[in-house]
């Protein structure tokens, strides 16, 4: 039918994941059209549009996605290292698991964290957060609970579902904290680069205010000096005359002088003052940023199993 977008999947990787880039994968209608998920190899590299990734834990044909009567099946295809949903894993080793209905906002894992013996490094594996969307561009979400279907639950899997969910919040804080980290280190980079650039502005504008002040002051000596000059070439003029006059244009160079330095000081105490400004701004902006992170860390902590 013309016109009708293909299902598709956003991947997201989580904090700890092995990283990768975003990727959005239309789906198959049909489990034997499925989605392949696993490890990159020669001729299958990751891309923006697939499921392949370059992760060490993963296996070559690791898991399938498919899209059926309005509902998105994931299904392990007996990988080494397991697939699982919200935490809970599909099958067990090297065995496929039955087709699992994933929902929006379903953290995804395929593969665990391998470490090894003789050079210690750690492969990570791939942990995702998805979101789904059908044929008609709408989010696929988890049905709510009606509250019949919570009566009927047993014990056990109400427990199950408490898990479940407490395991989905903690991810969502958890990234929400990441993110909330980045974005300090951007703008503490940002503040950084505005300090320095500021201190420089300052240091170039009173290089530029001394040298003016001086060049002021140098062509106020000169004009002082042609003045006097001046005086003493005219032979009319006595000398009593000339020394009153001489005196009074040195007077006039001092006082250009002092309301020269006065201005200097003032510009300078200026600056001072609006420099002092931004710091107490700035430390404000901290404590507002440490406040918000003590809050995050606060709402995780009290969902720690």
């Amino acid at each position: 039918m013309s016109g009708v977008k293909p299902p598709y999947i956003i991947i997201t990787a989580c904090s700890q994941s092995h990283p990768f880039d975003e990727r959005r994968v239309n789906i198959p209608s049909a489990e034997e059209d499925a989605l392949k998920i696993g490890r990159s190899v020669a001729k299958l590299k990751p891309s923006s549009d697939n499921a392949i990734f370059d992760c060490k834990v993963l296996s070559r044909n690791h898991a399938l996605l498919w899209y059926e009567e309005g509902c998105f099946y994931l299904k392990d295809t007996k990988s080494s290292n397991g697939t699982f949903v919200n935490n809970e894993r599909l099958s067990k080793s090297a065995e496929e698991s039955a087709p699992k209905q994933i929902f929006s906002g379903d953290i995804l894992q395929f593969g665990v964290d391998i470490i090894e013996n003789t050079n210690k490094v750690t492969h990570g594996c791939i942990v995702a957060m998805i979101r789904l969307f059908n044929c008609s561009g709408e989010e696929v979400c988890a049905p709510e609970r009606s509250s019949a279907d919570i009566n009927e639950c047993t014990v056990a899997m109400s427990s199950f579902v408490k898990s479940h969910q407490l395991f989905q919040l903690q991810q969502y804080v958890r990234e929400a904290t990441h993110r909330e980290h980045l974005l300090d280190q951007k703008l503490e980079t940002l503040e950084n680069i505005l300090a320095a650039t500021v201190q420089a502005t300052e240091k170039s504008w009173q290089c530029s205010v001394k040298a003016l002040i001086n060049e002021d002051r140098l062509l106020s000596r000169i004009e002082m000096l042609e003045g006097q000059l001046a005086l003493h070439s005219k032979n009319v003029v006595t000398d009593k005359v000339k020394e009153e006059m001489s005196q009074l244009l040195e007077d006039r160079n001092n006082f250009e002088n002092l309301a020269k330095e006065s201005l200097r000081i003032v510009q300078e105490e200026k600056f001072e003052a609006m420099q002092r400004i931004a710091d107490v701004e700035r430390s404000l902006m901290n404590t507002g940023k440490s406040f918000k992170i003590h809050n995050i860390k606060k709402i995780s902590s009290s969902f720690n199993f």
